[in-house]
């Protein structure tokens, strides 16, 4: 439950509070439960205080320091954290649908089975992030970083993520349905099992990347790198892959059906039985 005197000081406005915060800097304070919706709090001191279950819907957080906040649970609908610093906050299960966090910092944050649809990630700074189960529907995340995220069992369906840097990010069984990635940097990302049916890969780096059995069904690859991809048992059925880099790619097992490989480069790479390299 929120502690009332923190309370208190907060809606003496965010001057007085970050004053308050640097001359009481061993404080903890507990905003968990609180409604906190009609409060500004553009550029607050928030660092380490609790939010849990907390309500901030459609509440101005733009460059507000929330690292290592505990968010579990809140309710950031249409909130607004542009520049925001969420380092290693803990976000999970919270509800950030419609929010905005663009340039926001959430390196190492915990944003397991939270709601993110329609979300503004653009440009945001996930590394080493933890996404795991997050519902990411239809959400921004153009020119974002997602290098050594987590990302499995997310459902990234109609996401936008053209220019996104995801290397070495696992993204096993994760559902890229519909989505463009176009020149997106996916070079060494784990994609075991993952949904690609209908994505855009156009440009995008996929080499060394693991897609074993993935769904590429009627996905879009003009001039991805797949070099040293393993696509071993991955569905390439209807799969436009004009122009792309195979070289050295396991394609053992892949289902070729109706495959555009024209003018694919497929040096040394082992090809599905019966497969001749042109």
């Amino acid at each position: 439950m929120a502690n009332q005197s923190h309370l208190d000081q907060l809606q003496q406005g965010i001057d007085h509070w970050n004053q308050w915060r640097q001359d009481n800097p061993a404080e903890t304070f507990d905003f968990s439960g609180a409604d906190l919706s009609q409060l500004p709090l553009k550029g607050a001191n928030l660092q380490g205080g609790n939010f849990g279950r907390a309500k901030l819907i459609g509440v101005t957080l733009t460059g507000a320091d929330l690292q290592n906040a505990s968010l579990i649970g809140a309710d950031l609908s249409g909130a607004d954290l542009i520049d925001a610093n969420l380092k290693a906050a803990n976000l999970a299960g919270a509800n950030l649908l419609g929010a905005d966090l663009g340039n926001s910092i959430l390196i190492g944050a915990n944003l397991s089975k939270t709601t993110l649809n329609r979300a503004n990630l653009g440009n945001a700074d996930l590394t080493q992030a933890d996404l795991t189960a997050a519902s990411i529907i239809g959400a921004d995340l153009s020119r974002a970083i997602l290098h050594q995220a987590t990302l499995v069992d997310a459902d990234l369906k109609r996401a936008e993520m053209q220019r996104t840097k995801a290397s070495q990010a696992n993204m096993s069984r994760t559902n890229f349905a519909d989505a463009r990635l176009m020149s997106a940097d996916l070079t060494g990302a784990t994609l075991d099992e993952a949904n690609l049916s209908g994505a855009r890969l156009n440009r995008a780096k996929l080499n060394q990347g693991h897609l074993g059995q993935a769904n590429l069904s009627n996905a879009t690859l003009l001039g991805a790198n797949l070099s040293g991809a393993d696509l071993s048992g991955a569905d390439l059925t209807d799969a436009n892959l004009s122009g792309a880099d195979l070289t050295d790619a396991n394609l053992t097992d892949v289902v070729l059906s109706n495959t555009n490989l024209e003018g694919a480069a497929l040096n040394q790479a082992l090809l599905p039985d019966g497969a001749q390299q042109a």
